[in-house]
């Protein structure tokens, strides 16, 4: 019989790979649900007890779970409640951002710890002495794993920037490569926007619970960045490489040029700088340029609400486009527009009222800044948390 090809070969369900998928759900429940106990995680999953006590024992030898008992009751056993161990599993937090770096170390809860911030440096190989300075190394076993957020296409495989047009002398560099052999210990890169998402789907974990397929969207200065959550799991696209560039779809084929080389990209008609120059024309735009234009909407300027009506009309057929090509159940924004959601979000509602379209939108919990360094923490727990894939 002919062998298979390679590129036919699928990773089957071994029972080996059914204990590591349960063990790391029981590991999420106990993060989503601690104080709980056995009997609560075996009713959760309809896994026995028995099965239950292996793997919770399993995770309390690995360091990365504790037991403490529950106050005694009147009637029946005291149940041993069981709850993450901070310091089991922890990771190194960094993200990249244009004027910026940021890093943060944070245990299995995801809550970020000492962080740094220093000036980013031009050139890949500058910031790569820069961590070697700082004698950032996870060989000592103070961290496990290590996330890096990018702001701009990597992929995230191999961990080699493609196109990042804030820092251009980074492209064609193997980040993540360059970075583990610093720190001594795995490290994992993935696109900005792409880790912002899977902030979201670790800090709204109540509130999004149930939810299997949304949207992060950042309106920016200069551009649209975007994440895609399908099955609770980011989408990267069938190589890694990128997805979700919804900035690049077209609303105007006889629009103005983008940088992307196409014409009349949504990007151009919703970021900061097509608001501000739809209130002050030819004025520079600058840094502080979008709080003013929201400043002066807040004081009552026609002009200037006039100008973020018009960035709600085009943030609407854009995020209708989406709605109807995807069907997510939540649409999360942020960027500095997000600071007057309480005007620029009914607006928005309000251009959808006519189609009928039934859609959540609302600002994500964090700034972008501190969204990205969470979200690169997430990536780099994402190892202890996140299931195993299965081919079929």
């Amino acid at each position: 019989m002919k062998p298979a090809s390679p590129a036919l070969l699928v990773q089957t369900a071994t029972p080996s790979t059914v204990r590591d998928v349960n063990r790391r759900i029981i590991l999420n429940l106990i993060r989503l649900h601690q104080p709980i106990s056995r009997a609560d995680l075996s009713a959760q999953t309809g896994i026995s007890r028995s099965n239950i006590s292996e793997i919770v024992d399993e995770l309390v030898l690995m360091g990365m779970v504790k037991e403490k008992q529950a106050e005694p009751s009147k009637r029946g056993r005291v149940p041993i409640h069981l709850s993450l161990n901070d310091d089991g599993f922890r990771v190194l937090g960094i993200s990249i951002r244009a004027g910026s770096t940021s890093l943060a170390y944070a245990g299995l809860s995801g809550h970020a710890q000492k962080v740094i911030t220093f000036p980013t440096p031009s050139t890949p190989q500058k910031f790569v002495r820069m961590l070697a300075a700082k004698s950032i190394h996870g060989a000592s076993g103070f961290f496990q794993h290590v996330g890096v957020s990018v702001p701009g296409l990597i992929n995230a495989e191999t961990g080699e920037v493609l196109w990042l047009p804030a820092l251009p002398e980074y492209a064609g560099f193997p980040l993540a490569t360059a970075i583990q052999d610093v720190v001594g210990v795995p490290v994992t890169a993935d696109n900005d926007c792409n880790l912002g998402a899977l902030a979201d789907l670790w800090l709204s974990a109540e509130e999004i619970a149930g939810l299997q397929n949304f949207v992060f969207l950042e309106i920016g200065a200069i551009g649209v960045g975007a994440g895609l959550i399908l099955g609770r799991e980011v989408y990267r696209g069938y190589d890694g490489r990128f997805a979700a560039e919804f900035g690049h779809m077209i609303v105007d084929p006889n629009g103005p040029n983008c940088r992307c080389g196409r014409q009349g990209c949504w990007e151009l008609f919703v970021c900061d700088q097509a608001a501000w120059q739809r209130y002050r024309g030819s004025a520079p735009f600058e840094a502080t340029s979008m709080a003013t234009l929201l400043a002066e909407a807040r004081n009552g300027s026609g002009d200037a609400m006039r100008a973020l009506e018009e960035t709600a009309r085009y943030l609407s057929i854009g995020i209708s486009n989406i709605v109807l090509a995807l069907n997510p159940e939540l649409i999360v924004i942020t960027g500095e527009i997000t600071a007057a959601w309480d005007l620029v979000g009914p607006m928005i509602e309000n251009k959808f009222a006519p189609s009928k379209i039934a859609i959540r939108v609302r600002p994500a919990n964090l700034s972008p800044e501190d969204l990205y360094l969470q979200g690169a923490i997430s990536l780099a727990l994402n190892n202890a948390f996140a299931k195993p894939r299965i081919g079929w």
